[in-house]
């Protein structure tokens, strides 16, 4: 059967249409029935509130019996102890959604519909890494996202909320605070009305209405807010008048805050009949005079939905999809947490009277004189005391197995919280296994994460849609940090055009790998690593810096994997390139053994990669190749050569020794060349080499160079020899392995009949 929602509300006095008209602008018409209808909510959340007390007291400690209860019963030695076990559980599970928010590169991915499309991915990129810096580095950030996380694992309903419609930084929040109607689901669209308490300080309150003219125009009613603050001050002589207090508040705002009490106020949201949601602010309390009471603060339709004023984080569907049917960890633990602690405690109590040593008087006097007397190594039991025999209970079979079977409860009735029960207390397991139980930890809290991260990403979108609106102040509430925001992107050429014109509808969290398991992430980038081979460049310098991230986190990752990806370049880089300039002069430069051969091979390779496909292209002749970077090239094999062995520069090492054996070719050829047209120049001219000419010297470097290449080659032959002799050797022991178990099994299907007719020649007749 379907609930008349109509009926609700007309209950709660809210304004509805009429039966010919347009319906009413405005659905809540007065402060009173403002606070009548939160009244009203407030009541019928008294049953919750009282179990959300239960809960978190066991959160805080409480014991599990009544101290009280137990001195009058004459127990006071009973153990009453809460051993806490509920706290640990709820940091377990709250664990991954801190991973979730804190563990990935951004926070969110913001797509701009400004500029070129060739130009905003990197416009993207920078925004949405400068974007999660802002909203990370806010002093509440991580207060806020921890209390919203808390409730919503904790209570089952986080609630992320904005105080006004000009700051972009939320606030969380929980049931206790915020009050919805009864049989609503637990989504923003489906909410007509909520309420919210909140104290402001006199102070803070002041701050509001300090420029009458701003106050107006942001909703404010200065009249109804000094209003409030009198009536708040009546019990204080001193701040009576109102130019008094309002003295005292701008000479010494510290000292009037803490003295005066704090004024109690209540927001209410209404959804409008066209779909935009109404702001009002009210006093808890009423004033005097009631009739003339004003809203505080008045904004109608300020919001296009109520997701723009709030957003709702259930976890789960709860028991009949409705937000009051919403349960959260504390519900789901607490008689087991409780059943727990006494188990606890009596297993304590026991071992005590099990240790103790049993006495029994035969009367008062010999009570009296109860005590062991000493003599050497005896104690001798007075005159008067007998030890009775009083069997004592069996702690393995009585009270250890009620504290187990709580432990396994709770483990199966937290199953999607935590993962800490998948190995079974058992770590002898083989990799194939750990992966499997890996597997199933991460399978376990999938679908709750699922339920965070679509408010996750509603959330996301209201802070963006608010972070780029175009006229935000420094002096408006967050504007600093936007004005710092911009600036940033300025410096790193993003045009601010692209900042306004994000599309905050389309702005997503960052799915982190794992979600924020972490035993999802060490699957998901064990996976990732069997398909390293098949990926580009970027796709490996990615997977390498997630995996530093995952390891030592974001902040220390960029140590060792910098976030724009460019290759950093030490000294010995600039020391290479102005050797480039020797050697290819024909200076011959010595190499050290200290150097950094891989950063000096890299800058000397540089010059003969370029001019290598000119000569391919006849632009250049391999003698001018030759005579250009003979010097350079024996150089850098030896630089080349210096790191074999390192498993470092394996790869790279190996493609740097391919092309070199090119350049030889070329190098090989001009000498070659060179030498050729010197020995016809010195036979037709008879004289010395020409000036400039290959030197002993130059030739010997060359050959050494060559023969290193050669050696090279050979031991590159030489163990691609080795391997397939390996292989042809496994597979001959193969074949050798399999012709075995063919001749044995031939040989038992032989000799069985065999076998069979002996058995049966010995068998005795039935004759």
């Amino acid at each position: 059967m379907s609930y008349d929602l109509s009926k609700e509300f007309d209950e709660l006095d809210l304004a509805k249409p009429g039966e010919s008209g347009p319906p009413p602008q405005e659905r809540l018409t007065s402060p009173a029935k403002a606070r009548d209808i939160h009244v009203r909510l407030r009541d019928d959340d008294r049953v919750n509130a009282h179990n959300r007390a239960l809960f978190q007291a066991l959160l805080d400690g409480e014991p599990p019996y009544d101290q009280s209860e137990l001195d009058d019963a004459n127990q006071p030695d009973t153990t009453n102890l809460n051993f806490q076990g509920a706290e640990q559980k709820l940091e377990r599970a709250k664990a991954p959604y801190y991973r979730l928010l804190n563990s990935g590169e951004t926070l969110v991915d913001v797509p701009t519909l400004f500029g070129p499309e060739d130009e905003r991915p990197d416009w993207e990129a920078i925004m949405g890494e400068e974007i999660s810096a802002t909203i990370r580095e806010s002093d509440e950030f991580p207060y806020e996202a921890d209390l919203l996380v808390h409730k919503h694992v904790w209570e089952g309903l986080g609630i992320a909320h904005w105080q006004d419609d000009i700051d972009w930084r939320f606030r969380a929040a929980g049931q206790g605070q915020f009050f919805f109607p009864r049989q609503v689901a637990a989504t923003e669209s489906r909410q007509e009305v909520v309420t919210a308490e909140e104290q402001y300080g006199i102070a803070e309150l002041f701050r509001k209405i300090a420029d009458p003219e701003t106050a107006q125009a942001n909703g404010w009613d200065p009249d109804a807010v000094r209003m409030a603050i009198q009536k708040a001050t009546n019990n204080e002589p001193t701040y009576q008048d109102w130019e008094k207090l309002m003295a005292e508040v701008k000479n010494n705002d510290l000292f009037v805050g803490s003295r005066l009490p704090k004024i109690r106020v209540v927001h209410i949201f209404v959804k409008e009949f066209d779909g935009s949601v109404s702001h009002y602010i009210i006093s808890e309390e009423p004033c005097a005079h009631y009739e003339a009471e004003k809203f505080l603060f008045k904004k109608r339709s300020v919001y296009k939905s109520m997701s723009q004023a709030l957003v709702l984080f259930p976890y789960g569907a709860g028991t009949n999809t409705l937000l009051h049917g919403i349960r959260g960890l504390g519900y789901k633990l607490y008689p087991f947490e409780q059943q727990r602690n006494r188990s606890i405690g009596r297993l304590i109590d026991k071992g005590l009277m099990a240790s103790s040593l049993m006495l029994q008087p035969s009367d008062e006097t010999d009570m009296a004189n109860v005590g062991l007397t000493y003599f050497g190594d005896l104690a001798v039991i007075p005159p008067g005391v007998s030890i009775p025999n009083v069997p004592m209970p069996d702690l393995q079979r009585s009270v250890i197995p009620a504290i187990e079977l709580m432990d396994r409860l709770v483990a199966d009735r937290t199953a999607g919280y935590s993962s800490e029960n998948v190995f079974d207390g058992d770590q002898r397991k083989t990799k194939a296994e750990v992966m499997a139980h890996l597997e199933q930890s991460a399978e376990l809290s999938g679908s709750a994460l699922d339920f965070f991260y679509g408010p996750l990403d509603r959330l996301f979108q209201q802070v963006v849609r608010r972070m780029t609106r175009r006229n935000y102040l420094p002096i408006e509430p967050g504007g600093e940090a936007i004005r710092d925001l911009k600036t940033r992107l300025m410096k790193r050429g993003v045009p601010l055009e692209a900042f306004y014109r994000i599309d905050w509808k389309r702005t997503k969290v960052v799915r982190v790998i794992g979600a924020g398991s972490a035993a999802a992430r060490t699957v998901g980038l064990q996976r990732m690593q069997a398909l390293r081979p098949r990926m580009d460049d970027v796709g490996q310098q990615l997977l390498d810096r997630e995996e530093a991230i995952d390891a030592v986190g974001v902040a220390a990752a960029n140590r060792f994997f910098p976030r724009d990806g460019r290759f950093r370049t030490t000294t010995d880089t600039s020391i290479a390139i102005l050797q480039n300039a020797q050697l290819m002069q024909g200076v011959a430069v010595p190499v050290l053994p200290s150097e950094k051969h891989m950063a000096h091979a890299r800058e000397h390779m540089k010059p003969m990669l370029e001019a290598y496909p000119l000569v391919g292209e006849g632009q250049m002749q391999e003698v001018e190749f030759a005579g250009q970077f003979e010097t350079l090239f024996a150089h850098t094999v030896e630089h080349v050569s210096a790191v074999e062995g390192d498993i470092s520069a394996v790869e790279e090492a190996a493609a740097m020794r391919e092309m070199l054996q090119r350049f030889e070719e070329y190098i090989s050829n001009g000498l070659k060349e060179l030498a050729a047209a010197q020995e016809e120049a010195a036979m037709q001219e008879q004289q010395a080499p020409q000036a400039g000419g290959t030197s002993p010297e130059e030739m010997e470097r060359f050959a050494k160079a060559q023969a290193e290449i050669e050696i090279m080659r050979a031991k590159a032959d030489a163990g691609i020899q080795i391997e397939m002799e390996r292989n042809r050797a496994k597979i001959a022991m193969e074949d050798a392995r399999t012709a075995a178990e063919i001749r044995r099994k031939n040989t038992v299907a032989s000799v069985t009949p065999a076998k069979k007719t002996a058995r049966k020649r010995a068998k005795p007749s039935d004759s």
